[in-house]
């Protein structure tokens, strides 16, 4: 059955700043958590430091993570940030991934402020848009003009597709949010989703992630 949520238009702040909702302890052995961190090479080895701990894993990840690590790698000098989820051994120290999130060589990191307060972040370029999902509305930046907080309609498709609209201060916004590989064409940060925005007369791509309030 689909699923509708319908939220009240409010004003929302420009900055949506707030703290990481992540744990500060490592988990038992074998639990499934998601984390953010950064990712640096050693000795051949991927060494993943999660924002909220003191240790480093050493990374076992999956052939298919591994190529897109390899080439965002070769694009920066620094290391690769990581917003991944899996499980963390402490018996060997290690991190194994079961689901990738984003990786970037630039862009939101550890520091990010409205992170902890969204359930959808997507954003494409050439021109930049970006739509910033939280459970009180949207925040829609659209090409060339200011920020707009808006009230939506989601619907929750059974293929684990989102259709995200809403039609107030007239705009008339539909978002669709695939569960695909999504590569942003200028930074070439890897995304676990493809968006597709219609507004108005324009039809916009780009990519997308969870946050922190939808896994």
């Amino acid at each position: 059955m689909r699923h509708f949520r319908i939220l009240g238009l409010i004003l929302l702040t420009a900055s949506l700043s707030a703290c990481q909702l992540f744990k500060t302890s490592a988990p038992d052995n074998q639990t499934t958590s998601r984390m953010q961190g950064n990712l640096s090479q050693s000795n051949g080895q991927w060494l993943f430091k999660p924002c909220t701990l003191e240790d480093s894993y050493t990374l076992k990840p999956s052939s298919a993570l591994s190529a897109e690590l390899e080439t965002l790698a070769t694009d920066s000098a620094n290391s690769v940030f990581a917003d991944l989820r899996g499980e963390i051994d402490n018996a060997t120290h290690s991190f194994t991934p079961t689901q990738r999130y984003r990786l970037q060589a630039e862009g939101h990191n550890c520091n990010d402020p409205d992170f902890a307060r969204l359930l959808i972040r997507a954003s494409g370029n050439e021109p930049f848009w970006s739509i910033l999902q939280t459970p009180r509305g949207l925040i829609f930046n659209p090409p060339g003009a200011s920020a707009i907080a808006l009230p939506y309609i989601e619907e929750q498709l059974p293929d684990g597709r989102f259709h995200i609209s809403t039609q107030a201060n007239n705009q008339k916004l539909q978002l669709w949010i695939t569960p695909e590989q999504c590569i942003d064409s200028i930074s070439g940060t890897v995304y676990h989703l493809t968006a597709s925005l219609q507004w108005n007369e324009q039809t916009l791509h780009g990519c997308a992630a969870f946050g922190a309030l939808r896994d």
